[in-house]
Order: structure tokens, then C-alpha cells, then sequence
């Protein structure tokens, strides 16, 4: 995906999130094992070594050592060795709350490649392992800002790679309403949302919702469901989601009618989009 947000707005956006550590758990999984993680509140999962495959809802992602996943909203994750795997969970809290703005997240932000991409932080990655393993005193206080510094890098690194954008979140730190409405287009982006509707989550009126929505968000309602939708579509083409039910589950009338949509979005049709995707690098 093209990145979407300047240097500027990425750097306002980290500014909102500092973090603290309720608690942290390590976990030792065989390979083809299972482990559920039930969590309501913001969930972070660090892969210390191996490779663990990560499923929430509709959204499935495999991630390698040094790979991290955050959830903001957390909810039902099902995570599964794929090999012999060490990982890393905390329950984790905004230290100024910004409940719009983690609801108008993605629910996963999979920073994957990050431990390999950037080397500097694989290492504290590491001093988190032993910060967790070890009673030393002041280990939690430690652990806490170690996180604290990786969750904004990985974020980053996530931003820069085009996964998403900050602007909407941003907007929905600072305007409850739009907020609302971002929030709605992440949790059902195959709705079929018109600005009328929209509107009525943000209770404003449609030009008044318009007109916001563009000031804030940096794009119209209509250009944002697209993107989200193409993401959406992105994940589940990787995890090899037939094309017809990704049209359908994305709220188009059509396998045509999607097709077009996502040529116009990646410059190819889906099908050709999927066989890049998964071909092995050399």
C-alpha cells in the first residue's frame, strides 16, 4: 500500500500514545499449539522467537520472531504455533484515555518484519524477554517503558509502510462524532455506509458531517470506506479468501463490481494481486 501520512502527522499521532503495563505474560508454545486470549481491553503480543499464527474475527496474520501485533479494542484472539514459539502478551491502557480514538483503530495493527527491518529495537525486544523472566527489582517499571518505546516504533513502522492512516485517528481524538463514525466503518466496513448514514452515527447533519469529515480526516467519506475496504480486501486475498466472497462480505453487488474497485485501488485485478502477494522471495 502507498503511505498515506506525512512525517508531521505521524509524529502528532505518537504524541497521544504513551502507554502504561497492567500486566505481562510469557508463553511457551509447541508447535500446533493453541492458545486463547480473551482479553477486553488493549492486547499486545510480541513474538519473542518461532512463528505464531494470530486470528481475530475475520482477520487472520502470521507472525515471525520479532514481529508484533497490537489490538486496541483486544477481543477473542485465537494464536496457534506454527513452530515452536515464545511470545509475549500485556494488557496494556492509554495513559491519557482516548476510547473514540482506539475504537476508530483497525482492530489488528500487525507491525510485521519489524524485529528484522529494524534491528535496533530486536534488541530490546529481547531485554523484554528477560525483564519478564527475571524477579529482579523494578522489572515491571522497566518492562513498562520498554513497551511504551516499542509500541510507538512498531506503530511507525506500521504508518510507513502505508497499513493505515494516523489523520482519522487523530481526527477521532479530537472530534467524538467523527469518531463515531470511523469507528463504525472499521467494525462493518461491508455495511453499505452512505454520508447519510455516517451522518446519523456522527449525529450531524449530512453537509455539516461532509464538511467535517473532510477537514479532519484529510479525505471524503466515501474515498475513506473505499480504502478501508481495499485493506480489508488485502488481508483476506493473502489469507486466500475467494474473490467473490470478499466481494460480497465488502458490500459490493458484484465479483465484477469489486474487481473493478480493487483494480482501480492496486493497478491489478485481485486474482493477479494475490499470486504477488503469496509468490516466495528469492
Amino acid at each position: 500500500m502507498v503511505r498515506v501520512d506525512d512525517d508531521a502527522t505521524i509524529g502528532r499521532f505518537l504524541e497521544h500514545l504513551r502507554w502504561s503495563v497492567i500486566e505481562t505474560t510469557r508463553h511457551d508454545l509447541a508447535a500446533g499449539a493453541t492458545r486463547r486470549d480473551r482479553h477486553e481491553t488493549t492486547r499486545l503480543h510480541v513474538v519473542l522467537s518461532g512463528t505464531v499464527e494470530l486470528e481475530r474475527g475475520d482477520e487472520v496474520v502470521d507472525l515471525d520472531r520479532g514481529d508484533i501485533a497490537l489490538l486496541p479494542q483486544g477481543g477473542p484472539t485465537r494464536l496457534t504455533a506454527s513452530a515452536d514459539a515464545r511470545l509475549l502478551s500485556a494488557t496494556i491502557e492509554l495513559v491519557v484515555p482516548h476510547p473514540t480514538m482506539t475504537r476508530a483503530m483497525p482492530p489488528v495493527l500487525a507491525a510485521r518484519g519489524f524485529g528484522r527491518t529494524e534491528p535496533g529495537f530486536s534488541s530490546l525486544l529481547d531485554t523484554m524477554h528477560r525483564e519478564a523472566s527475571d524477579a529482579r527489582p523494578g522489572s515491571g517499571t522497566v518492562l513498562a517503558g520498554l513497551t511504551d518505546v516499542v509500541i510507538s516504533a512498531a506503530v511507525r513502522f506500521w504508518l510507513e509502510h502505508g497499513c493505515g492512516t494516523a489523520r482519522a485517528w487523530l481526527a477521532a481524538a479530537q472530534d467524538p462524532n467523527v469518531g463515531d463514525a470511523l469507528a463504525a466503518i472499521h467494525e462493518s466496513p461491508g455495511s453499505r455506509w452512505t454520508v447519510a448514514a455516517l451522518a446519523r452515527v456522527a449525529r450531524a447533519s449530512r453537509s455539516q458531517f461532509s464538511e467535517q469529515f473532510r477537514e479532519t480526516v484529510g479525505d471524503t467519506p466515501a474515498r475513506y470506506v473505499t480504502r478501508v475496504r481495499m485493506a480489508q480486501a488485502e488481508r483476506m486475498l493473502r489469507n486466500g479468501e475467494p474473490v467473490a466472497g470478499i466481494a460480497y462480505r465488502l458490500g459490493y453487488d458484484s465479483e465484477d463490481g469489486f474487481s473493478r474497485a480493487f483494480r482501480r485501488h492496486s493497478g491489478v485485478a485481485p486474482s493477479r494481486w494475490r499470486r504477488a502477494a503469496l509468490r516466495p522471495v528469492a
